[in-house]
């Protein structure tokens, strides 16, 4: 691997190596040699270099699975720099990195390997900062890295260097997983940035044995952290995970999601320092499951006058087969307890997850991991799995939570490829298969939009008998429905990025999010309704990404 540092003053490498096996690492610059010894399994290594000079690394014994250049002037705008297979790329090449058939276009993913949460999710410094669950040794999930990315419109996005790893001991011991899971961040009266996440340690055969645990850790420019503080301890094989700090009556709150003695809870931790907390009882069970099953991503928030609470349902399968579903619970908050009014399913498509909320100009934002449970991820050279959905703004109308997408997403749309009323209508060779539909109703009829067809498999949205689902058809896909929670639906949004389309109902009165893994580097769209005359006006519209500068 021979490279030139640009402007860049580090070289972060992630290497691996098989299990008791040691590696070396031999970098050469002019007559300069350095040898580093690789004896983790899994290594970050560090290296500081100069700016402006061509090196060359070799590997003996290991791998480097994922290489780039950091640490320069204008770090939140430049980026890191990828070295890949002896090429660079640096945010102007993005594009070209990016342009394959399964990868997103206009969703945030990461340059490889795998995403999961969200966390993080702030601003800071005038940018909004996006960090994630991050594995860069495969497109599997493994032990927790956390990714970190910044936006100054939440669309367009900037890839940073790795924050978090997993701990000491995981990456000397095979047979123990875990890492840094998820959190959130709060920027306190100092402008600090802290970050409170989760540590799991536990052993890879036995998911009975294992501890969570909460810590904390700060920065005062959103890239250098300071050694962090284990602040909480979860009881032992317990599920303790992912912490939600919030501000309130002069105290912080610390949510944290918990498999609880008999039922799924949430609970409650206070504090004046942000060092040492007090445990104050759950603030919300769920008592309508007959399973005990952790909650997962616990979210609090006031949105137009209510309260709102949401959480992820690990393990928790619905009726019609969705699995790990998000539910909002509307109510009231006071005294430290959670009183629900009014319950719905965040996202009916069941691949979005570990939602996360923020407070911006436009609202109340909402973030959310794009998922693969029907684990169908295709995997592909330099490839990742994983993805972040369109940041969607969130309203309460009539008891219900609205999402509809930000507006920077519509300044992506290009031209269209079909304007009309057409009730019989179909699509071929939508260049680069990432495109948005807006199809408006005099009234509800029964419809089917195909989305996605590849080989024996399709992904219809449909309305019958007045209710609106996503179906999947052919092998794999399992023939499972996903329907919405609303009916009669006149007004259908839809953004199809590649391999993953996000829908919105009757201007946001429900979200879905569903993958869609196909190697055709052309979309098709078809449309049909079964009454004529409802059809007030179909559009198409080619999409661009957003990684080519």
């Amino acid at each position: 691997m021979r490279f030139n540092t640009q402007k860049y003053r580090q070289l972060e490498l992630f290497i691996k190596t098989e299990p008791g096996e040691t590696g070396r690492l031999y970098m050469v610059s002019g007559s300069a040699r350095k040898m580093f010894q690789i004896s983790q399994y899994r290594k970050w290594l560090k290296i500081t270099v100069n700016p402006g000079t061509t090196y060359e690394v070799s590997a003996e014994n290991c791998e480097i699975s994922y290489a780039y250049l950091s640490g320069c002037e204008q770090m939140l705008e430049r980026g890191i720099c990828m070295i890949q297979d002896g090429r660079f790329y640096d945010r102007s090449q993005w594009g070209e990195w990016y342009d394959t058939p399964i990868r997103n276009q206009y969703h945030l993913s990461p340059p490889k390997g795998w995403m999961n949460d969200p966390n993080g999710f702030c601003v800071y410094h005038g940018y909004y900062h996006l960090f994630y669950q991050f594995h860069p040794f495969s497109e599997e999930w493994d032990n927790m890295y956390w990714g970190h990315a910044v936006s100054q419109d939440l669309i367009h996005w900037v890839h940073l260097p790795v924050c978090m790893e997993p701990q000491q001991e995981i990456l000397n011991y095979p047979e123990l997983v875990g890492g840094a899971f998820s959190g959130t961040a709060l920027v306190d009266e100092e402008q600090k940035l802290r970050l409170f996440f989760t540590r799991h340690i536990g052993k890879r055969r036995d998911r009975t044995a294992f501890r969570e645990y909460q810590v904390m850790t700060e920065s005062r420019d959103g890239l250098n952290w300071e050694r962090e503080s284990r602040i909480i301890e979860g009881p032992e094989g317990r599920d303790f995970r992912d912490p939600k700090v919030f501000y309130e009556n002069g105290e912080y709150k610390m949510l944290i999601g918990i498999r609880g003695e008999e039922h799924p809870a949430i609970s409650l931790y206070k504090s004046y320092n942000l060092v040492q907390w007090t445990y104050c009882g759950e603030i919300f069970e769920e008592q309508k499951e007959e399973e005990n099953f952790p909650l997962e991503c616990p979210d609090l928030f006031r949105l137009d006058n209510q309260w709102v609470l949401t959480a992820g349902y690990c393990g928790h399968v619905d009726g019609h087969g969705r699995k790990n579903s998000i539910y909002y619970h509307i109510g009231e908050w006071y005294q430290d307890q959670f009183h629900e009014e009014a319950r719905g399913l965040y996202d009916f498509g069941a691949d979005f997850y570990a939602v996360q909320t923020i407070d911006t100009e436009a609202g109340r934002v909402a973030v959310g991991w794009i998922s693969d449970v029907a684990k169908e991820h295709v995997k592909s050279p330099n490839g990742a799995c994983g993805s972040m959905s369109i940041p969607r703004v969130l309203h309460i109308k009539g008891g219900k939570l609205y999402q509809n997408p930000v507006q920077g997403i519509y300044r992506l749309i290009r031209y269209p490829v079909y304007e009309g009323c057409g009730e019989d209508v179909e699509v071929t060779g939508i260049e680069g298969n990432t495109y948005y539909v807006k199809l408006e109703m005099e009234k509800p009829s029964d419809f089917r939009m195909t989305l996605y067809k590849w080989k024996d498999r399709k992904l219809y949205l449909e309305q019958k008998d007045g209710q609106c689902r996503f179906r999947t058809v052919g092998e794999g896909a399992k023939n499972i429905l996903y329907p919405a929670e609303i009916s009669d639906v006149t007004t259908v949004e839809v953004f199809v990025d590649r391999n993953v389309c996000e829908v919105f109902l009757n201007d946001g009165q429900a979200a879905g999010a569903k993958k869609f893994y196909q190697q055709s580097e052309t979309g098709n769209f078809e449309f049909h309704v079964q009454e004529k005359g409802t059809v007030k006006s179909l559009v198409v519209e080619k999409m661009e990404g957003i990684w080519k500068q």
